[in-house]
């Protein structure tokens, strides 16, 4: 059955425009249909996702005593006060029947500079990992987590936390701040 959407939406590409606003017109009332349909899937995978991202801020805000990590309005889990700058990033990836299917995460660096700053320490951390440059940025991904592994997830934080820590200034500043 897959494969009959699939190809329908290749060969659907493939039409002269003038045959595309026929169908259209044809099939408005179920074209509006599968939209509603669509939105409200898409609805879903966010809010599931949204809704766990927030549980793991709380969890990882509690493990790691620093109050600092953010949620992005619920779609990705954020440290970002390291210096040099550097941010780690967790997010989902959804599969066909799961919103929470993968949980990545990923260290995103700003610029070269500093970049040169942590680049042998990643690199011999995360020695099977490559950068990739996106823009200015340099992401390095750390791990993809099935996202049901709440404890998993959540170590894994932890630890590029702590290495992160001991590598930067943010160390010494959150001890003098975290009474």
């Amino acid at each position: 059955m897959m494969n009959y959407y699939t190809n329908f939406i290749k060969n659907f590409d493939m039409l002269p425009v003038e045959d595309v606003a026929g169908f259209f017109h044809d099939n408005a009332g179920q074209i509006d249909t599968l939209i509603q349909l669509y939105q409200a899937y898409n609805k879903h995978i966010l809010q599931t996702q949204c809704k766990r991202i927030q549980a793991l801020k709380q969890a990882i805000t509690i493990i790691t005593t620093d109050d600092e990590w953010s949620d992005m309005e619920g779609l990705e889990l954020t440290y970002d006060q390291f210096i040099p700058d550097i941010a780690i990033t967790a997010g989902f990836a959804s599969g066909a029947t799961d919103p929470l299917h993968t949980c990545n995460i990923q260290l995103i660096v700003p610029d070269g500079s500093s970049w040169s700053y942590y680049e042998k320490h990643l690199r011999e951390r995360y020695p099977a990992q490559e950068p990739v440059t996106q823009g200015n940025s340099i992401c390095l991904h750390i791990a993809s987590i099935p996202g049901n592994e709440t404890a998993l997830i959540l170590s894994n934080l932890e630890e590029v936390y702590s290495f992160l820590s001991g590598l930067t200034v943010n160390t010494f500043l959150h001890s003098l701040t975290s009474h």
